[in-house]
């Protein structure tokens, strides 16, 4: 078989779709929660630089003087407005502008974090904060007020001497914004190796997971393969091969289960060959018989009773070959679950009752006592054509088998939940080993004798598929020479069931 048609290779297809999904969403979730982590504890460091910076006391004239300190890559500026013009005071330049409104947002107290790119598409990360100034008078020069750490003197000490020399107005700065920027290049470098890492080693572990999972599918389904095999060699002539059962697992339930069924198949075949053999054997005594009789008719001319004499021979054969035909015919339907039935509520008791009224007749004709000893009123859902044709097989075997001056015995009691229906003959016995054989089909007893009073060893086999379809069961007990009993159960119904039907 093609391995792309195969159910291994869907099953690595689905694996591996499966893992590539479930490794994208790791490597995002890792990618992005290692991207917040880093930007996170980088805000928090410059929240951190802007309380420790505005814990200074007059840091804008430190900045202004020029020997303020910054961390490597840093830059300290402080905005504020004069005259509806925003001034910076700072010791270096971004080299870029910064957004107006966050500088805004700052001067009226709501802090905040932008990027920006410069130069080289340089990452910085800038924090906006509000910072009141701990000494709001501030002396400028006679120059213009621009960038002040251009122009302003370079010590708060130098500007109070500015300002005794030449004393002016002086500036108010009531309130600033202190906006701390730094470069994000580590993380940056930091990220874009992780992601590389990432393009590498998922498509690289989709590949190795692809391989490791046709290899372990090739494991698993290997003794499927060589149930697969196995199989294909049992044919209907040869059902004896089982599989080879060499694990405890899924598998091997599945081989043992296997082997089960090929044992039943086994079974029913050879159950289907022997009813053949024997229904062909049923068939054959009475076809010969009526060939040979008639035969012998034909062969020269014969008076009129001898030609009776045939006649009657023929349609004696005739009858037990329709027996036989209709016997096997019931049989068929049964198997074939083709067998309709109508069942109904009937009251055991009276029914049995009415079968040995009728059956009466025939042991009177036989010299056979007919006993009923026990008829308990009791109620079940049953088929009545099926359960006559039930009681007559049972009261027809109890009759062919007992000789004359015999008695036949039937009981109905209920016992708990259930109906017995006893059929006690005081015949020829079964012997204990033929006890659980004698409901098989074609099976008899005494062979010969069985023959002699047209028996076919089917009766007891449609006996065994009724009480079934009923959901009852059936035994015997009996001795050789003692007689017989045939139990038939039934589940009961409730006493008050026919009324309330009505």
């Amino acid at each position: 078989m093609n391995f792309i048609h195969s159910i291994k290779f869907r099953f690595t297809l689905w694996y591996l779709a499966i893992l590539s999904i479930l490794l994208v969403f790791l490597a995002t979730g890792v990618y992005v929660t290692l991207s917040k982590n880093l930007y996170k504890n980088f805000d928090q460091s410059l929240r951190n630089r802007a309380e420790q910076l505005a814990g200074f006391r007059d840091i804008i004239p430190i900045v202004l003087g020029g020997t303020f300190e910054e961390e490597l890559g840093e830059v300290v500026s402080f905005y504020y407005y004069e005259k509806d013009q925003l001034q910076q005071i700072s010791q270096h330049k971004l080299g870029t502008d910064l957004p107006s409104l966050l500088i805004d947002k700052a001067l009226a107290g709501e802090s905040s974090f932008t990027t920006i790119r410069i130069e080289q598409k340089k990452g910085l990360r800038i924090f906006f904060t509000p910072y009141t100034p701990t000494n709001p008078y501030i002396r400028p020069l006679r120059r213009p007020l621009k960038h002040y750490g251009s122009y302003l003197l370079q010590t708060w000490q130098q500007t109070r001497q500015a300002e005794q020399m030449q004393p002016g107005p002086p500036l108010l700065i009531p309130k600033a914004a202190l906006v701390i920027s730094r470069p994000i290049n580590d993380i940056e470098i930091a990220l874009e190796r992780l992601f590389s890492i990432l393009c590498w080693a998922v498509p690289l572990t989709i590949v190795l997971a692809g391989g490791g999972g046709v290899f372990l599918a090739r494991q698993v389904f290997c003794p499927i393969e060589k149930i697969t095999e196995t199989a294909k060699k049992i044919e209907e002539s040869d059902l004896s091969r089982r599989i080879d059962v060499t694990s405890k697992d899924e598998l091997g339930r599945l081989a043992t289960t296997l082997n089960q069924m090929i044992a039943r198949l086994e079974s029913a075949f050879i159950r289907q060959k022997d009813f053949t053999s024997d229904a062909s054997h049923e068939l054959r005594a009475p076809l010969t018989v009526i060939q040979a009789e008639s035969t012998l008719s034909l062969q020269r001319p014969r008076e009129a009773q001898e030609y009776r004499k045939s006649l009657e021979m023929i349609a004696q054969e005739s009858e037990h070959l329709a027996a036989i035909i209709n016997q096997l015919l019931t049989l068929a339907r049964a198997d074939a679950g083709k067998e309709q039935q109508v069942f109904e509520i009937i009251n055991m008791a009276d029914f049995v009752r009415d079968l040995c009224s009728d059956v009466d007749i025939v042991c009177q004709e036989k010299k056979l006592t007919l006993k009923l000893e026990r008829f308990d009123e009791s109620f079940v859902m049953g088929d009545t054509r099926s359960l006559r044709n039930l009681f007559h097989n049972l009261l027809d075997n109890a009759m062919r088998y007992t000789s004359e001056g015999g008695s036949i015995t039937v009981m109905v009691h209920q016992k708990d939940t259930r109906v017995v229906v006893s059929i006690k003959d005081t015949g020829i016995g079964i012997a204990t080993d033929e006890q659980s054989l004698i409901f098989e089909r074609f099976y008899r007893v005494d062979k010969v004798r069985s023959r002699s009073v047209g028996g076919s060893g089917l009766g007891l086999a449609i006996c065994n598929n009724i009480i079934k379809g009923h959901g009852g069961s059936i035994r015997v007990e009996s001795e050789p020479n003692k007689g017989s009993t045939f139990h038939v159960t039934f589940p009961v119904l409730s006493p008050i069931a026919p009324y309330s039907k009505g």
